[in-house]
């Protein structure tokens, strides 16, 4: 398990290294980086307006540019190697298939990972900045200085960027489940984007199953409990605009959305590991 584990973090780290290369990442975070900045010089309403309007925007600027991150980095992980040829020379090594796999998705979460971070820093400091703006011009009154910090250091926050980062985290293991399967990155990112589209709507499949009777057409419940018994339910993070509305989402509910991800993320690389064992390349 060890050499393994030596195997997977040196995939990983080429993995993340030739990504980091890239510019269109680059250019991506860039841009994430001047919206969430320039976010504050939009929000001319009052501070609880002002503050919803920022959440609202920033975590749908990270999320955004999350999702174009998993989507590009796993397309060209798998079909750019088979393209090139280097999966040859990769897999000749004392290297498995199920670690190179492995190695993969650590290398892009790692990717996502840093981005996320560089993204919530910068959030943290236009948040910081509006506040300071607005106790400036509230300072008279201490009741709305302590709303205003309220608002800004919500420590629910933290709930949604977890929420966020295990959303994508989960976009990046459908990314490389169709990139075992593909040869192009057309294939993955259509796939990949179909089946999050479905997964927003894999709760009201999962209901018309469960309620349809013994006299519905077999071939609609036969598609229907295989959308609601393979794909993945991305309703479950609403509750992160729950908690940018401003309301009580409890841990607890979040603990359960995190480990659901988690084990969807290990049957798909499981999964994914199988199929790229049966691929001949």
């Amino acid at each position: 398990m060890r050499e393994s584990w030596r195997r997977i973090r040196a995939v990983a780290a080429n993995t993340f290294l030739e990504a980091v290369r890239q510019k269109v990442f680059a250019v991506l975070l860039l841009f994430a980086v001047v919206l969430l900045g320039g976010a504050n010089y939009f929000a001319e309403f009052s501070f609880q307006e002002q503050f919803k309007f920022l959440k609202d925007l920033g975590y749908a600027t990270i999320s955004l540019t999350g999702l174009l991150v998993g989507l590009l980095g796993a397309a060209q992980l798998i079909p750019a190697e088979i393209e090139r040829r280097t999966i040859l020379t990769a897999l000749c090594r004392p290297l498995r298939r199920w670690e190179f796999v492995a190695g993969k998705y650590l290398g892009l979460v790692s990717l996502l990972g840093v981005m996320l971070a560089i993204m919530g820093t910068v959030f943290w400091f236009v948040l910081r900045w509006k506040e300071a703006q607005l106790i400036g011009v509230e300072g008279g009154e201490a009741a709305a200085v302590q709303a205003i910090q309220a608002e800004a250091r919500d420590p629910r926050l933290w709930q949604a960027f977890a929420l966020i980062a295990a959303k994508l985290f989960v976009v990046c293991g459908l990314a490389v489940f169709f990139s075992t399967l593909a040869t192009s990155t057309t294939f993955v990112v259509a796939m990949t984007l179909m089946v999050y589209l479905i997964g927003h709507l894999q709760s009201v499949a999962r209901e018309q199953w469960l309620e349809s009777g013994e006299k519905a057409n077999w071939l609609l419940q036969a598609f229907l409990a295989g959308v609601a018994l393979t794909v993945p339910d991305f309703t479950l993070y609403a509750l992160i605009d729950e908690i940018v509305a401003g309301n009580v989402v409890r841990w607890r509910s979040t603990l359960e959305v995190l480990a659901y991800s988690a084990a969807y993320v290990g049957v798909l690389l499981a999964a994914a590991a199988w199929l790229f064992e049966a691929r001949d390349l």
